[in-house]
């Protein structure tokens, strides 16, 4: 009792500072879309039969890349609800442009990192399959709205100089296409190699400029179109580099309100920040109020996101619910994205049903709306 009271609590004095806006805004951010992570269910099982630590978390068990099985079915559930202009709900795939290339790095000696475009490890995932044309369709009937995670959402750097010293499991996980495995002598906000901009030195700043140059690059070649908003993978996200996404055209920063960045060689600061707060570059800062998390092992349903978004419209705020692509995929196991999907299509329900004045937005609409508004 004492601990739903707490949680009550929370959710509301969370919604508080910041902008405000009469109207019933809903956003659904879903992360990590474009980049790879566990190559297959034989993958999966192999690893884990070699002993190697791929973990019994949800990600690693769930998550791989996107197929035609799973976006048409989710696209399905987007378009079956409306709100109350008519429209669909929106998902806003918050997507990584690039993925290692395994065999050019393999090439090389491990000397040299090498990307591809995530567009082309579609195609090496799925050669029978036309998967971005998919993406296209979702984009151009406005219900699949892409914003950028990143070039990769991977800790290059670290992970090239652990494959470069030879360690042996790390390196039976390249062989087989895997990146995201929890290994020795790694900080833990590094852990499984996720933090794409995570560094322990200054002399590694200079990669990671680099690489936001190019996702933002990637982004607007593959999508014809800038991207509004900036998702850092793992939410670390040092503030020198806010001048470079602010530069290319990025108007919005996703952080959390205690947001982490590295300093000291590798240690972890905090600033707290509060959406619509304005960097010293123009960019401007905005967080999550709701999270629906359907794989989760903890996952109780979707009464806990509706409190959130209940929360969120009593402080007059857009409710931006957080989600990972994990939860609608089923390339590994069928089932976990029967469960998702069937689980977002009560959640949109519930919602035109309690909000019948509701708008879905993505979020660099939302982000403007409220930008222009306060």
């Amino acid at each position: 009792m004492m601990g739903n009271i707490r949680q009550d609590i929370i959710h509301n004095i969370k919604n508080i500072p910041g902008w405000h806006t009469r109207r019933k805004i809903v956003i659904i951010e879903c992360d990590d879309w474009g980049g790879t992570r566990m190559p297959s269910k034989e993958v999966y099982e192999l690893l884990t039969a070699k002993g190697l630590k791929v973990g019994q978390g949800w990600f690693n068990m769930y998550d791989t890349l996107e197929s035609k099985k799973d976006l048409e079915p989710l696209f399905d559930v987007l378009t079956s609800v409306r709100d109350r202009n008519g429209n669909p709900s929106i998902m806003t795939p918050v997507t990584n442009v690039a993925n290692p290339d395994f065999e050019k790095i393999r090439a090389s000696g491990f000397s040299g990192y090498h990307y591809e475009p995530f567009t082309e490890t579609l195609k090496r995932y799925y050669p029978d399959e036309d998967v971005f044309r998919l993406w296209e369709e979702g984009i151009s009937s406005g219900i699949f709205v892409p914003e950028l995670h990143g070039r990769e959402h991977l800790t290059v750097q670290m992970w090239m100089e652990k494959l470069k010293e030879g360690n042996k499991d790390l390196l039976i996980a390249f062989d087989h296409g895997f990146t995201a495995l929890e290994i020795e002598d790694i900080p833990p906000p590094a852990r499984e190699f996720r933090a794409e901009f995570y560094f322990t030195s200054e002399d590694q700043k200079s990669f990671l400029v680099d690489s936001l140059k190019e996702a933002v690059s990637l982004f607007s070649n593959i999508f014809g179109q800038q991207p509004r908003v900036f998702v850092p993978g793992n939410g670390i996200f040092h503030p020198d580099f806010e001048h470079v996404i602010a530069g290319r055209g990025i108007k919005f920063l996703y952080v959390n309100r205690a947001s982490a960045y590295p300093d000291n060689g590798g240690e972890l600061k905090y600033r707290h920040m509060v959406t619509g707060q304005k960097g010293p570059h123009g960019l401007i800062y905005y967080t999550r109020n709701c999270a629906f998390e359907p794989s989760d092992i903890n996952y109780k349903g979707i009464d806990l996101t509706l409190k959130q978004i209940a929360a969120a419209f009593r402080w007059g705020k857009p409710a931006n619910i957080s989600t990972h692509r994990v939860n609608f995929i089923g390339g590994i196991n069928p089932v976990n994205r029967e469960n998702g999907l069937s689980e977002l299509r009560k959640l949109l329900r519930a919602i035109v049903h309690k909000w019948p004045d509701v708008e879905f937005m993505s979020s660099g609409d939302a982000l403007e709306y409220m930008k222009n508004k306060n």
